[in-house]
């Protein structure tokens, strides 16, 4: 990895944005610094929330009906909820 030879307030400084986007690709969690023309810019990933799912597409992936209980049924609704839904719910 080719770095600048003087980092800039104590980060390493890579040469080109291009160099930027590969380290970002290693190790995500750490934004970037590089040169463009006279100004260092810092690049940094960023996390996408999740797609929300719709009571529809949830349904269709729990399948047809068989015979669960209204608790179990709950149940499999609220770990969909725990794995990222975001909507409100109204009480049943």
């Amino acid at each position: 990895m080719a770095w600048a030879e003087a980092p800039i307030g104590g980060w390493q400084v890579v040469k080109t944005i291009e160099e930027a986007v590969e380290q970002l690709k290693r190790d995500p969690s750490h934004p970037v610094r590089t040169r463009v023309g006279d100004l260092t810019i810092e690049v940094r990933a960023v996390v996408e929330p999740p797609a929300q799912k719709s009571a529809a597409e949830l349904f269709a992936e729990l399948g047809p009906w068989a015979g669960e209980t209204t608790e179990e049924l709950l149940e499999m609704l609220a770990e969909a909820r725990r794995q990222g839904g975001q909507r409100a719910v109204p009480e049943l």
